[in-house]
């Protein structure tokens, strides 16, 4: 089989090499077609409704330059970067719909990264997992994909990655956003003590454009953050969603079901299987005629940090301590428990793009961050500062605002 040439929206043309193709052909990358980037942001932003298919290709796009400039500097052998670019290509494949909604926000299920169950079905037991050892590639991708494999993991999972480089043009594009990054960032990449790294130092100078090139892309992250990804319709629609399967999972639905599902499908399976249930109909009833719930009581940073913890901890940690802060709100409120829904992300929100370690005008290495630069400093602050937690109301109930508050601020406060 011969490589192909394909059209991006993004990168213009991206080449694939024969097992790329080979891959990428399989049932369950195709499935990638039907999981979107974003989730729920197409509710805000029409257009937003690109795939982790698309990501995926773009991703491995990415690593191939990115090996492209590291050879520069270091020696990086045929088959380590034919493995670099299959792990880039195969990063998401452990994704469910709406995956980042239920692993990072209400936490019903492990991260797809870390889920070594999925990747054992994905990358070892299906038709893709059968090619990739045929390949002879099999092990060395699932330990890049695992973070064992030093500099070559760190372009995929690390902090200025393949991954990031492809969703900052890719989400930034079909929001509509006209910020982008100058490619020429890519000749700053630098492998130091086997480590991935930023080159801000030429002629023992720094390199202020380099550096300014990189702030940029901690900009950019800041604004698809506070605008998309934490966008407070989007954040609503993606906890109704992550209720309704949490209901469906305590009334049978399989972890392992969710493996082969789209998006759509997710959405039909659960009508399907669940119609019957109260909580399920009437959350997905609400999604498709978009009477979404809205926030009647939130709390941010004032909160403090000790305060902010022990939120989260019991909160976003245990599904349990969740679920009984939403039924004690509906009681006291006289409504149904699936009525109100208690959205609480982790902490995990300081921008870890900064600590990429760079090469400094003194020759050290050390985190972008250690750098006392103001800009970074309250880049970092003002990402951190996004942390919301909400109580959500069920529209068709906002009549009982005033007591899903009460209730709120005094088992909370």
């Amino acid at each position: 089989m011969s490589g192909k040439l394909l059209r991006d929206a993004v990168h213009g043309d991206i080449e694939l090499e024969s097992l790329e193709v080979e891959l990428v052909d399989t049932p369950e990358f195709q499935r990638l077609r039907g999981i979107k980037q974003l989730g729920t942001a197409c509710l805000v932003y029409p257009s937003a409704t690109h795939t982790r298919f698309e990501h995926c290709l773009g991703t491995s796009w990415m690593a191939r330059r990115m090996i492209e400039t590291l050879r520069r500097t270091c020696s990086i052998a045929a088959d380590e970067a034919t493995a670099i670019r299959l792990a880039a290509l195969l990063h998401d494949i452990t994704h469910i719909p709406y995956g980042h909604t239920l692993e990072d926000e209400r936490r019903i299920l492990p991260r797809h990264d870390k889920d070594e169950a999925r990747f054992d079905y994905f990358l070892r037991q299906s038709s893709l997992g059968l090619r990739l050892r045929n390949s002879g590639f099999q092990e060395e991708v699932l330990r890049i994909l695992r973070g064992e494999a030093g500099f070559a993991s760190e372009i995929i999972s690390g902090t200025i990655t393949a991954d990031l480089l492809d969703y900052l043009r890719r989400d930034t594009y079909f929001v509509g956003f006209s910020q982008y990054y100058d490619a020429r960032v890519f000749q700053s990449f630098m492998v130091e003590g086997g480590r991935f790294a930023v080159n801000l130092e030429k002629h023992g100078m720094l390199r202020h454009d380099a550096l300014s090139e990189l702030i940029n892309l901690l900009r950019i992250r800041y604004t698809l953050s506070e605008r998309v990804y934490f966008h407070h319709t989007k954040i609503a629609s993606g906890a109704m969603i992550s209720k309704a399967v949490e209901l469906a999972i305590q009334a049978g639905l399989m972890l392992e079901d969710l493996r082969r599902l789209k998006d759509d499908t997710l959405i039909w399976m659960l009508r399907e299987r669940y119609g019957a249930h109260p909580g399920v109909t009437h959350i997905l009833d609400s999604l498709e005629s978009r009477q979404l719930y809205r926030s009647c009581f939130v709390r941010a940073g004032e909160v403090g940090e000790a305060r902010q913890e022990e939120i989260v901890d019991r909160f976003h940690y245990d599904a349990g301590n969740r679920e009984e802060l939403e039924t004690q709100i509906a009681g006291a409120a006289g409504l149904r428990p699936y009525q109100v829904i208690a959205y609480c992300p982790s902490k995990g929100m300081s921008l870890p793009e900064a600590e990429v370690l760079v090469r400094r005008e003194n020759g050290r290495i050390l985190p972008l961050s250690d750098g006392n630069n103001e800009e970074i400093r309250i880049l970092k602050q003002k990402h951190k500062a996004l942390w919301r937690f909400y109580i959500l109301l069920d529209r068709s109930a906002w009549s009982r605002h005033e007591h899903v508050r009460n209730a709120a601020s005094e088992l909370l406060c």
